[in-house]
């Protein structure tokens, strides 16, 4: 049985979804595995979950993507150990064993025209190699969706037999505190009530849809808008011609014990999302208690959330909360998805000879 060493650079990466789902099934696969199964590898200095039987690596400082590239398959050379790469990346310069890597979506080679600037071209190009990379290396691919699966065989035409799903989940927000002075006397946020606003997260992605939101508050001035979420969305709103609207408020970066007490306290969550591989924020926001959950008509929403969620048909509906297909029984989607049921489909894989 192959032993693995997964790339644990991600733990000095900003938290985002793809991140998260390497730290929860990581965690989840940890009582499950043997001891010395499965480790993980991390640069100096790194902050990382006690765990029972994953051993925990610390490689030599490297500067860079490229120089922990090098770091990485230099260790995976002399221990002779398979990789296991979770975030969309693989160890371009080790030419030794074979091993496992998690594609989260193939957005870059399927949007190019979201990437328009130097970043994005640069990223698109990094990201793109990474693929191709993948696909001819790996000897098994895991990814979070049967969309998402189905865009890798579309682009790339590796065989679906090679490919398995392993689904994102939930349960992460259930160790989360709600942020009690949210609604306080003492609020940062006085202008928000409880029960009287929108809710989204978004940032300057483009697949992220941040104008919809936009002018669905413009459609709807009287109600408040509340928009958390890195980069500068206030000056994109400016070049959009929508910075006048004295209904939305951005919040910046929250807190999870405030995106959870946002969550639960919103008329509903908004997820306009033009591609995604599986689209975790509503999922959270259904286990937060949103009463609503308003996502984009696409085959991926379609997959992860079925009937229980509103839908936005984004080629007639283009920022309107009063114009979406209503679900039913939110909750009920939540029994579909579990952090222990993925991480025991991905030891499966791990464990497949």
């Amino acid at each position: 049985m192959p032993k693995y060493t997964v790339d644990g650079s991600f733990f000095v990466q900003q938290l985002s979804g793809i991140q998260r789902y390497a730290r929860e099934i990581l965690a989840a696969m940890d009582p499950m595995l043997e001891p010395g199964e499965l480790e993980v590898a991390v640069p100096p200095d790194c902050i990382v979950p006690e765990y029972r039987n994953i051993k925990v690596i610390t490689l030599p400082q490297s500067s860079g993507i490229l120089g922990w590239q090098r770091v990485y398959g230099r260790y995976l050379a002399q221990s002779g150990r398979c990789w296991l790469g979770m975030c969309n990346v693989i160890p371009m310069f080790h030419r030794g064993n074979e091993g496992i890597a998690v594609v989260h979506d193939v957005c870059y080679k399927a949007r190019p025209d979201f990437y328009t600037d130097l970043r994005g071209r640069t990223s698109a190009v990094w990201h793109c190699m990474q693929y191709a990379a993948i696909a001819k290396k790996a000897r098994k691919i895991v990814t979070v969706s049967e969309f998402s699966k189905s865009e890798i065989v579309k682009y790339y035409h590796v065989n679906p037999e090679k490919i398995t799903v392993v689904y994102n989940a939930w349960q992460h927000m259930q160790r989360v505190r709600p942020d009690p002075m949210l609604f306080g006397e003492y609020s940062k946020w006085p202008q928000l009530k409880k029960g009287e606003y929108y809710f989204s997260m978004s940032n300057l992605l483009k697949n992220k849809n941040f104008p919809w939101v936009l002018r669905a508050a413009q459609s709807k001035p009287q109600v408040m808008f509340a928009i958390a979420g890195g980069g500068s969305l206030a000056k994109e709103a400016a070049a959009l011609g929508l910075d006048h609207l004295n209904n939305v408020m951005y919040l910046g970066y929250v807190t999870d014990g405030e995106a959870k007490s946002l969550m639960e306290n919103c008329k509903a969550f908004l997820f306009p999302t033009l591609y995604e591989g599986f689209g975790i924020p509503p999922l959270e926001a259904i286990a937060c208690g949103a009463p609503r959950v308003m996502v984009s008509n696409t085959p991926c929403m379609r997959e992860i959330y079925g009937s229980h969620a509103d839908y936005i048909d984004l080629s007639t509906n283009h920022g309107s909360v009063d114009h979406v297909t209503p679900g039913r029984d939110a909750a009920a989607v939540l029994q579909k998805y579990s952090w222990e049921s993925s991480a025991r489909r991905m030891l499966e894989v791990l464990r497949e000879p």
